[in-house]
């Protein structure tokens, strides 16, 4: 077999790196070793692939984005990581993030290992090591509106699903929008405060307590002080019920859900929500 001309080498090195995402010296060695056979580079250039991609796995992965899908009967979030963020500002690394939120919305992936085939030619091409860290889904429930939304490029985002049997979607976008805001900007860590963990509570009041004590306030007197800042430093900053809007800092998230209720002619309520912040 006569060796190939020097145009027909380098097309076949760009479909290598096209096919691949190997380096140019990389390809043109893969060729020069296979004899210019362009089946048995590639398959060479693939193992070589994996065998890197192996080998890069136990790097740490702190950088990533933050991606959500919305679809017509289901949504997901999920946070994808990555090495650097120069990778995670890279159109491949992004629409992997997206190819995956969707799939999990979709339903055609459902544990985290299954995002793995996926993630495999991205990481090969990349040269990084990242992984899928965690997923959410949220099934559409009856009556139910979900949306959903990502802040400061994909580092953080949340999920939402509204429960109003009466409203019609295009009513309850602009109210959706509004509680992301609020989920992304405010961190609650419960919808209700009935979600809120018995243990988490006692927990809470023996730091007041021990605070009071530690400024001096009589014994009798603390029990009513500590209840008092439960409610208002802890149940306020955590549930997204008692949350104050960050819109106007005085109305709470459960009176905005009433006056809305109100417009819409039925009741509204947060079914749930999920936020996400990269590598929390």
């Amino acid at each position: 077999m006569s060796s190939p001309t020097t145009p027909d080498v380098n097309r076949m090195i760009m479909d290598l790196r096209d096919k691949t995402g190997a380096g140019i010296m990389d390809c043109k060695k893969a060729l020069t070793e296979s004899r210019f056979n362009f089946d048995e580079a590639l398959t060479a250039l693939r193992k070589k692939g994996l065998a890197d991609a192996a080998k890069k796995s136990t790097r740490v992965t702190k950088e990533g984005l933050v991606a959500f899908a919305v679809g017509s009967d289901a949504a997901a979030i999920i946070e994808l990581n990555c090495e650097t963020d120069f990778v995670a500002r890279t159109s491949e690394f992004q629409a992997l993030a997206a190819q995956l939120a969707s799939e999990y919305a979709q339903g055609q992936l459902k544990e985290v290992e299954d995002a793995k085939a996926l993630i495999q030619p991205v990481f090969a091409k990349l040269g990084e090591n990242m992984a899928l860290r965690r997923v959410e889904r949220f099934e559409k429930r009856p009556g139910g509106f979900l949306a959903g939304y990502v802040h400061l490029g994909g580092k953080t985002g949340a999920l939402i699903e509204l429960s109003a049997p009466a409203a019609q979607a295009g009513a309850l976008s602009e109210l959706a929008k509004e509680l992301l805001f609020q989920i992304v900007a405010a961190y609650p860590r419960y919808l209700r405060r009935e979600d809120v963990p018995s243990a988490q509570i006692e927990k809470e009041k023996e730091i007041f307590t021990e605070q009071l004590k530690a400024e001096g306030k009589p014994e009798a007197s603390i029990p009513k002080i500590v209840e008092g800042k439960v409610n208002k430093l802890f149940y306020q900053s955590q549930c997204l019920l008692e949350q104050m809007s960050i819109r106007d800092n005085k109305t709470p998230i459960s009176k905005m859900l009433e006056e809305a209720g109100k417009k819409l002619g039925g009741a509204v309520t947060v079914a749930r929500f999920a936020r996400y912040q990269l590598g929390e």
